[in-house]
Order: structure tokens, then sequence, then C-alpha cells
């Protein structure tokens, strides 16, 4: 028995030995896309000398504005970039989708349904059977398409891709969550009282000695065993100077200097019966007397993911071993930090270069691999510094006159930086390779936050109860038997419909008179000085043919340049103020009517003709990938 396993084993040994490596793409789509990017800074930055490496690949090849989606929002775009469709096929509306029977919101990208059964022995819960979990989003991708007819697939950081397509290579972008099961919770770690974080993180109060030491604990996961006990947590002891900290944390002890981030730190909550492996970075903000420690949300770490980061599912340890850790939350640029005041102007930028950094490995590292015909990497930095620093280009953002000199050149750097990678990849690039570069939408100002719901309260359409002046966010005080039109979400206003909504009062024959009154009404609405708010309404049912159509709001609403959504409103909350300076550092966005921001498109070679927008990318890509290796 010992020869035949012996033989067996040389076998195998010899079988695997033999076989052959990947066949190289003879010619590759390389697709490069950069969230955000906006055409009237690109050309006018081209124009200045400033981006050399997209002003050549203007003149080489194609260049236009690219129509966007309505909304546009980021996950509508990816999603109907992803497979040719709009938002009635492929069901991603916004950000938040809204339970009709609750009225509450929801995030709208991944969903997970935990096992319906379990086995109780005293406080553990053993879970029979597995969860799950799915993408929202409908319809077939054009790189599953692509795979079909032999076309291989590398698909990195794509928003609206988790959990991951089964092909040939594919790394999640938006919708992976944090180990809390959020999608970024940071930890604010400060020896002063500091009120507690407004969303997206929270604070803790650590006491010092005199000797500047603090004992405190980072809470983790929820047990995954005992749902009713306490989250799981990790002691952290820590020893402040006044310029840097000693930090130990899960039995590994380092330093940090004020201002600097710390690596990737690994940790691990156990629980008895196993662990959670995670991973974590730290910045100290301020040595003592008053310190704080600023500690990155907790992420399934590549190495060992309990979470499906990839496809194959050893392709996210793999590229670890490759390129070293890297962030795995879907979302990874923490801007809820930054809105509150947690994380600092030059901390927040220190973190996109890290990120970006990561994503030129990972690019790097399937290019080299020179295994597929289909390439395709996101970068959302343009999007996301966008947001955060917009007031430094707008002199009429209320709070421009107050932004640094950091914030007033942060944009113009993170669009050099993606001018830097396209000229890297170019230099990659084999003769019979293409390049096709895009975005997903442009940029506008955000000077002006709209509080729909109150609009909707003083012209009677949303009522609240006991005559309140003001609602808190998820339609707290809402008196749903007399309302008749509620908002949720950054552009979607719903009907609150009888037999779709939980308490919906409005009859199918009351529908469409509703609706042509609070398009003409919304029309009309005017800001103190006149501006209009909202440049224009659409019907959702003329937005949306397909078969999610009765997932969509009832109207979409195209905010006019300057104005958006509150914050407030997003999440059902109905100020006593209609409409306010947005005073946020969260300055520039998108979420406003779609023909005032476009996104680009950039090709290496002609097309046949322009492509219409970003929708009809799916088919146009499909038709410019190189054809695969033949069968054997």
């Amino acid at each position: 028995m010992k020869n035949i396993a012996i033989t067996l084993g040389l076998i195998c040994l010899l079988a695997a030995c033999s076989q052959a490596p990947p066949e190289p793409a003879t010619g590759r789509l390389i697709v490069l896309g950069f969230d955000g990017m906006d055409p009237q800074l690109t050309e006018t930055w081209m124009d200045a000398g400033l981006l050399p490496e997209f002003d050549r690949l203007r003149r080489d090849g194609h260049y236009q504005p690219l129509a966007t989606t309505n909304p546009p929002q980021s996950p509508v775009a990816w999603a109907s970039f992803a497979t040719g469709t709009g938002a009635g096929d492929h069901g991603i509306f916004d950000f938040l989708r809204r339970d009709p029977e609750t009225y509450l919101p929801d995030f709208s990208v991944a969903r997970y349904t935990p096992p319906s059964r379990h086995l109780s022995l005293g406080s553990w819960q053993l879970p029979i059977g597995e969860g799950q979990l799915e993408n929202q989003r409908q319809g077939e991708p054009f790189w599953t398409a692509a795979e079909q007819t032999g076309q291989r697939s590398s698909v990195l950081r794509v928003p609206v891709t988790y959990p991951p397509d089964s092909i040939h290579r594919m790394l999640s972008g938006m919708g992976v969550p944090d180990l809390l099961g959020s999608q970024g919770t940071y930890t604010l770690y400060s020896s002063r009282r500091l009120p507690p974080a407004e969303t997206g993180g929270r604070v803790v109060h650590m006491r010092l000695s005199v000797d500047g030491r603090a004992q405190t604990t980072l809470e983790g996961p929820a047990h995954p065993l005992k749902p009713n006990d306490p989250p799981l947590s990790l002691p952290m002891n820590i020893r402040f100077g006044a310029d840097s900290a000693e930090i130990e944390l899960d039995g590994e002890t380092r330093q940090l200097s004020v201002g600097q981030w710390s690596h990737w730190w690994p940790i691990r909550f156990s629980y008895g019966l196993g662990s959670v492996p995670g991973m974590v970075r730290l910045r100290l903000a301020a040595g003592s007397p008053r310190p704080e420690l600023y500690v990155s949300p907790i992420q399934a770490d590549p190495t060992e993911p309990v979470l499906p980061l990839s496809s194959p599912p050893e392709y996210a340890p793999q590229l670890a071993e490759r390129i070293g850790r890297f962030h795995t939350l879907g979302m990874p640029e923490e801007t809820w930090s930054m809105t509150q005041g947690h994380l600092a102007e030059q901390g927040f930028l220190d973190m996109v270069a890290t990120t970006l950094a990561e994503g030129e490995a990972m690019l790097h590292d399937t290019l080299d691999a020179g295994d597929s015909e289909l390439v395709i990497k996101v970068f959302v930095q343009t999007d996301r510094v966008s947001h955060l620093f917009w007031r430094g280009l707008d002199t009429a953002h209320p709070l421009h006159p107050e932004s640094s000199e950091l914030a007033k050149g942060a944009i113009e750097w993170i669009y050099r930086e993606a001018d830097r990678i396209l000229g890297d990849v170019r230099a990659r690039m084999n003769p019979e390779d293409r390049l096709v570069v895009l975005s997903d939408h442009g940029f506008a100002s955000f000077r002006r936050a709209v509080h729909l719901n109150s609009w909707l309260v003083d012209n009677g359409y949303l009522v609240l109860k006991d005559q309140a002046d003001e609602s808190p966010p998820l339609f707290a005080t809402v008196d749903w038997s007399q309302s008749r039109a509620y908002a949720l979400g950054l552009n979607g206003v719903f009907l609150n419909q009888a037999g779709r909504e939980g308490q919906g009062i409005v009859t199918a024959d009351e529908r469409a008179a509703l609706l042509t009154e609070l398009t003409d009404a919304l029309t009309q609405w005017q800001d103190e000085d006149g501006s209009r708010v909202i440049q224009q309404s659409y019907l959702g049912s003329d937005l949306y043919p397909g078969p999610q159509q009765s997932q969509a709001p009832d109207l979409v609403i195209g905010y006019a340049p300057g104005f958006r959504a509150s914050w407030q409103t997003t999440l059902g909350a109905a100020p006593v103020e209609l409409i306010e300076d947005n005073r946020q550092v969260w300055s520039g966005d998108h979420c406003i009517n779609p023909d005032a921001v476009p996104g680009v498109l950039f090709t290496s070679f002609q097309p046949d003709r322009p492509v219409d927008d970003i929708a009809a990318m799916a088919h146009f890509l499909l038709k410019h990938t190189p054809a695969g290796p033949a069968a054997p």
C-alpha cells in the first residue's frame, strides 16, 4: 500500500508539473475607470498642460463626454456599465433602497440573509446550513458574457461587484462590508469627552494615568454563536508621549509618531470555538497632553479572508502574498471621519495615497500576468477627493474662504495622479493592446442642502404627528394615515401608495394626478435668491422600463447645479429649514440633473461612432475585446 501511495503521489506531481502555464493573451482590452472624473476639469487641465497623458490619448485616439445615468449615482452608473441595461432591468436605483412595508432604508448593493434555523445549546446558537449572500444587481455583466466566448476577464474593484462573479479573476469593490457588517465604521479614541459620531464612526473616551498611559478596548464583530453576548473585543494599551505613542494590540507592540499611519495591523477576535481574523490601520492624531488615536474600520484580512472577496477564492490571499495586505472594504476611503472632523485633511489624503498605490499594485500584478483578454480596474479616489475638497476649487462655496492651501490643491493633485497612472499603463501596453478610460459621472459644487421632506411637509404632502415642527430620521414622527408622498435616498420621491406601502393611502386612480401636481410644484420651487432648486423631475415609470420597475422611485429629482438633497433627506428626516448652506467639507457632488454631470471617455483607437452613454459601454467593450485562446 505504501508503494501504491508513493506511485500515485508521483503521478499527481508529474501531472501538475506537466500542466502548461496559462496561454498568454495575444491582445488585451485594458479598461481604466476613474470614478467621478469631470469633463470640464479634465479639458481645462489638459489644455493647461497639467494632464499630458490624457491630452496625448485625446490626440492619439478618441475623446468625448460620456452621458451618465439618471440619477447620476455611482452604484446606478456602474451597474449600468456592467450589464448594459438601465435600472429598470438591473434594479439598482440609488445607494439606498427602501422597504415599502416599513418605509425604512437599507443598502442597495448587497444583501445577506442569515440561516433561518439554529440549534440551541444553552446560550450558544449554532446555525444549521449557510446564509445567503447576494448581489442585488440583476442581469448578466458583460465580463461574464466575454468569458462564455473564451475571453478571460480580470475585473478589479469595480463597484457593485459583491459577492464576486465566477470569472477568471475578480476582486470585489463597492458592497464589501467591514467586520461589523457596516460599510465602514471607524473608531476615534480621545482623552477629551467628545460628542458621539453622527454616523459611520465611534468615539471612545480614554482615561489617562499620570504617566500618559491608557487602557481601552477595540470593539469588534458580534459573537458569531452567541447573539445575546456583547461584541467580541481586544484590549489595547497605549503609552502616549508628546509626539509619539507606544501601542500594544493583540500581542503586538508598535511605535507611532503624530500624523503617521501604521502599516496594516493583523488582529484576531477569539470566541472559544474559533476566531475571526481582521486588520486595521492606526493613525496618531495628537500626543500628550490631549492625545487622540484614530483606528480604521476593521476589515477582512485578504491573507485569511472571512468574506468572499475574490473569484476564485484563493486569488485574494495569493494577491496579498505578492503585493502585501490591501484595503478590502468596498468603499475604503474614510470620508465620514473627515466630514465629522475626526480625520485631518492630510491624514485623509495620506490614506488616499495608500489606497491608490494598492490599486496600482493590483493592476500591475494582473498586467504582468498577461493572461486576460479583458482587464478592468476602477480607481475611485478621484471621486472621493472631489467630494471632500470641491470647496477649494469653488470660490462661491460657503466654505471656500476658510479652505486651506492643501484643500485648494487636492483635486488637481488627484487628477495628476490619474494622469501618472495612465502614463504608466500606456508604457506597459503591448503594441496589440487597446485602452479605454472612462468615468461614471462628472462633478458639481454642493453649495445648498435641500430638505425635500420639509418641503413636502410645508406643502401638505407629508404630515407629521401632533403638529410637530420637524421629524427625525427614519420618518419617526410621520403620520402615514394622512401622508401622500415622502423622499428617501439622494434623488427619490415615493408615493404612499395603497397596496404597496405598509400604510399607503394613495389609490391607483389618484396616482397620475398626484405625480403631475408634484412635478409642477417642484419645478416652480425657488431659493431665496430666485434660483431654481430643481431643474427637472422625472417619472420613474418613464425612466425605468423593465422587470425591476416596481422598486423604482415614483419621481426622480434632478436638482439644479449647486443644490443637492440634504443628508437628513436621504434618511427620511424633515428639519425645520427648507434649504440651508452646506457647511460640510463634503462640498462637491453629482446627484443632480444628469445633463449637468456627464463623465469622460477616452479610447486609444477611433470608434465607429461616439458612445451614447455609460450603459452602452458594455456592448462597446465586448465588441472591442480581443478573441481568447483557441479551444484545444
